[in-house]
């Protein structure tokens, strides 16, 4: 993953502000999407979301945190949290990585009603861990 200056000033404005030093991030029209360590996401929030406002108000654009893990199977599960995963398998197809996030229904929908979630968490899984696609089943 390389990022660029742009990236670098953004990290680094965080962890200015919140001493949590975010492991990736990118701007996707008007928001700032950080993949912040499991470690640091209580700090980067802030107590009643005081750290995440601050950071906002400096930089003026929304801000969205996502917690990275080591594995992406924690990483999906925690990226949706709002939707129950029954799990995830890593699955290496005609060289590319290939995630299939595996859940019933009901939480199917609630994953595909927010198309710009899935749009980030897929562009931090390519970043971060080599996939190159997500499919919901």
């Amino acid at each position: 993953m390389k990022i660029g200056f742009d990236e670098i000033r953004l990290i680094n404005a965080l962890d200015s502000i919140a001493r949590v030093s975010a492991k990736d991030c990118f701007v996707e029209e008007n928001t700032i999407v950080y993949l912040v360590p499991n470690e640091g996401m209580r700090k980067a929030i802030g107590k009643n979301g005081s750290t995440i406002e601050k950071v906002k108000k400096q930089l003026g654009k929304n801000i969205e945190l996502y917690e990275y893990s080591s594995k992406p199977e924690e990483f999906f599960s925690k990226a949706f949290h709002k939707a129950s995963v029954d799990g995830v398998e890593i699955k290496k197809m005609k060289q590319r990585n290939i995630a299939i996030v595996k859940t019933d229904n009901a939480n199917k929908r609630v994953i595909l009603q927010n198309l710009g979630r899935l749009n980030k968490v897929k562009e931090l899984a390519k970043r971060n861990y080599d996939i190159e696609e997500v499919r919901i089943r």
